[in-house]
């Protein structure tokens, strides 16, 4: 067995591993080459830092890799990890996550996270014992209704002037990240946008980063959440901005569009909360778990 990098294989092969990776998988999450040559720029994964594991020349599983800066530290994101079925059960799971992280370690990464699929007990018990640690939940909700008008109806909204824009405007106050999902971060949401909330002084309150998505007909057809959170605003007015930013996020809430969010911490109580008062059900359950490296 022995450790390659994605820039010694072509698109095509690259393409079918991953589909054969994920076979069997409790989601389907097999793709085209287009699909899959996109998703490497839209999720700043590197193609020289991501591994395949060959069986001599026959290539047998991999772990796509991202970097970023996360609060001033280089967190590394494990963006998929798949083996393909006869090699399954055999040991080349913990080669393969070993591999990354040694991968993290030369290019002088603090942190590595990764998400898993909860119902995935094998590889979550396997990121365990590499030294993966339980950091939260996440859901990906959905509500495919028209929202009642009175969904996210608040109070406690004046005072507040709601500005749109693009995703990176929320660079403007460096707000910390801290332990968001990668696919949540301003970088990965192509084509998405941002509402901030500003209170009577100019101060940030709060905000959301979401995408709207449109049909052939150029309909809107889908509204994904990524992100929304109060910042600076009193603790006791934060249910209230979060309605009113989701007002804003989700208009208009009559429309029989799907809404979702995408990998919601469960640890965000208070959003929570109103989504499912307000209808949203969980789709996809997932874990997001991190590793400390370099001993820090």
């Amino acid at each position: 067995m022995q450790i390659k990098r994605f820039t010694e294989f072509t698109a095509t092969e690259l393409t079918e591993l991953w589909n054969e990776g994920f076979k069997g998988y409790a989601s389907d999450i097999t793709m085209s080459m287009d699909a899959f040559i996109r998703r490497i720029p839209e999720n700043h994964l590197s193609m020289e830092s991501s591994i395949v594991l060959c069986d001599l020349d026959k290539p047998i599983g991999f772990v796509m890799n991202g970097f970023r800066m996360v609060d001033g530290r280089l967190t590394a994101w494990n963006g998929g990890t798949g083996i393909i079925p006869e090699y399954r059960g055999k040991g080349h799971g913990k080669q393969l996550i070993g591999a990354a992280l040694d991968v993290y370690r030369e290019k002088g990464a603090e942190i590595a996270l990764l998400e898993a699929l909860s119902e995935n007990e094998p590889a979550i018990k396997l990121y365990t014992k590499m030294g993966y640690e339980l950091i939260d939940k996440l859901r990906f909700y959905e509500q495919k209704e028209g929202l009642a008008p009175e969904a996210f109806t608040t109070d406690d909204a004046h005072g507040y002037t709601f500005t749109f824009g693009l995703p990176q405007d929320i660079q403007h106050w460096q707000l910390p990240v801290g332990n968001m999902p990668w696919q949540t971060h301003w970088e990965n949401i192509v084509n998405g946008q941002s509402v901030v909330a500003t209170d009577e002084r100019g101060e940030i309150a709060g905000y959301a980063l979401f995408k709207r998505v449109f049909d052939a007909q150029g309909e809107h057809s889908s509204t994904a959440l990524f992100q929304c959170r109060a910042v600076h605003a009193p603790e006791a007015d934060a249910p209230g901005l979060l309605k009113a930013l989701l007002s804003q996020v989700y208009a208009p809430l009559d429309k029989k569009v799907v809404r979702r969010t995408v990998n919601l911490p469960l640890s965000e109580h208070a959003l929570v909360r109103i989504l499912k008062e307000a209808g949203f059900t969980p789709a996809v359950h997932q874990v997001h778990m991190k590793y400390v490296l370099n001993g820090l």
